[in-house]
Formats: C-alpha cells, structure tokens, sequence
C-alpha cells in the first residue's frame, strides 16, 4: 500500500477521498467505490500504485486520439479498480470484476495469496520501460486512471522530466484537485463521454455527476480533448441527446474537438440484460455522424469504419 496523496481527513477517523467526483467518504478498515483506496487507521492508502494489469505498445489512435501525434505508437499501462460499474464495460475483468476484486481485496488484507500474479513496477521503471521500447509517451488506460492518481502523478512527472508525452484514457470524472495535482503532466486524453444526463449514465451504471464543468477545467489547463460516445441501442442513441452532447461540444471545447462514434458489441458486455441488446445498426451510427456535423463539429469519426 502507498500513502495516499488525495484525501482530507475529517473527525471519528473518517477520510474525504479528493481523486474522483464521487468523493467517497471512507470509515476506518474500509475502501471506496473504486475498490482501490483504503482508510487505515484514519489514513488514506493506494492499494494499485505500481500494480499492473497490463503493459503494452498499442498506436495512438487504438486510445483512441487521431488529432494527437498521429501515427505513433505509445506504451500502454492499466491498473486495477473502479470508480463506475458500467454494464458494458469490455475491462470489467481489470476495473470492477474478477479478478481486479479479488487483487485488491488480497492487498486490502495484506494477504500474500496469488502475489505471485500481481506484477508491480515503479514509476522509474515504467519511463525506462518506455524510453527503452522507443515509445514517445506513456498512456494510462485499460481500467480507470482517475483511481490511480498518486501513480499517475508519480510517474508523469519523471515522463515529462525525459521529454514523453503523456496520455489518459478516461470516463472524465477527475476532481479540481486531481486536476490541480497532476494535471500539469497530462498532455491529452480521451473521455468516453457516454450519454446525455444523470439519467442516461444510471442506465448504464455511471455516474454524471459534474463531467461537463470537469471537461470544461481539463480543457482550460491545457489538456488536448477528444470524445468517445459507445452509441448503445435503447440506452443513449436518442436522436435528441445525440444532438445535445455535439451541441455541447461545440459550446464549451469548440468546433474542432473530435467526436469518435463506437459501435456496441453485446458479445463483451458483462451485464446480462445488456448482453441482450442488439449491436448497433450502421444506420444509426451514420444518423449521429450527420448529427454531430450539423451541429457544427469539423471531426466526427465512426468506428469501426462503414463500409460502402
């Protein structure tokens, strides 16, 4: 476990965790929404700083960014835990599932059972990792990387300290003071922006909280911004919420913010009523590309490419 950066601590040995929007209020012997912050003895601790699900070379454009270093490849790291449930999530194995659960739950309790398969590496080690792979920056992703943000602070700073560029694949949901706190390093990142509205993002087992006035901040500090909605029958292809979320856009990041459009594929959701709904049809995809131009956004991609 590492001495948590982001937490106020508040009477009766309670802490305010300060990473995510949800702002958890963590008791004593207890951990957060995300699974990966605990309270001991009226402390904050990481239980996943260094801890990896996952280490690879992916292109840029797989985040996906097609507006930022086009053509690159970067290293690609992924933690473990949480801050939404989502119904569709294609990681749930390394963010809310098994055995990300199981992984912290081991680390909460300080048991040893299945270290073996639990892969750390610090923050030295990861930017060596990535100048020696020849990789021109470090991309969190996979799970969540809002959870892991002493990490992510940690580790970006000597990044930035080499000349490598640093990337988030986010669901946005960072705090003014996460934002205050690393997001100096941060170079760009891409938000999957998931509906319009408290209600929508329920449906999918999200949380709205204030992801416009967080988008909104990141873009101000300098963050490069680029949006992915997984458009999913029944849940938030609305024509009318479609329109609202590139009308957002337009407003308050500008016309030239890429909008990535992603087709949803019932065969990685694990929720099982979600499971049940059809992928989405080509038709809609292309009703969405056609609203978010009208709307006046310059870059709307489809993905995966239609074919003529």
């Amino acid at each position: 476990m590492h001495k948590a950066k982001l937490f106020e601590k508040l009477p009766g040995n309670l802490v305010r965790c300060t990473a995510c929007q949800r702002y958890c209020r963590i008791k004593k012997g207890k951990v957060g929404f995300c699974l990966a912050r605990k309270n001991t003895k009226g402390e904050l601790y990481s239980l996943n700083y260094g801890i990896t699900s996952g280490i690879q070379i992916d292109p840029i454009e797989k985040k996906p960014l097609y507006h930022f270093h086009p053509g690159t490849e970067i290293l690609s790291i992924g933690s473990f835990g949480c801050n939404y449930r989502c119904k569709q999530c294609q990681n749930s194995h390394c963010s809310y599932g098994e055995p990300s659960k199981s992984y912290l739950k081991n680390i909460s309790n300080l048991n040893k059972e299945n270290k073996e398969n639990i892969e750390y590496i610090s923050p030295e080690d990861l930017v060596n990792l990535a100048i020696k792979k020849k990789s021109p920056g470090i991309a969190f992703t996979y799970n969540e990387p809002v959870i892991w943000p002493e990490y992510v602070h940690d580790t970006a700073k000597l990044a930035k300290h080499k000349g490598l560029y640093i990337v988030f694949v986010s669901n946005g949901s960072w705090t003014p003071e996460a934002l205050n706190y690393y997001g100096q390093y941060i170079d760009a990142a891409n938000i999957d922006f998931k509906g319009w509205g408290e209600k929508v993002y329920a449906k999918q087992g999200a949380f709205w909280g204030k992801l416009t006035d967080n988008l909104i901040l990141a873009s101000k500090k300098g963050i490069h911004l680029e949006l992915t909605t997984l458009i999913i029958p029944g849940i938030n292809d609305k024509p009318k919420d479609l329109q609202a979320i590139a009308l957002w856009i337009v407003k308050n990041l500008g016309p030239k913010t890429p909008w990535h459009l992603s087709r949803f594929a019932p065969d990685s959701a694990p929720d099982k009523e979600f499971a049940k709904i059809p992928p989405t049809p080509a038709s809609t995809l292309e009703k969405a590309y056609k609203i978010g131009k009208k709307a006046g956004l310059d870059f709307v991609y489809i993905w995966p490419p239609q074919k003529n």
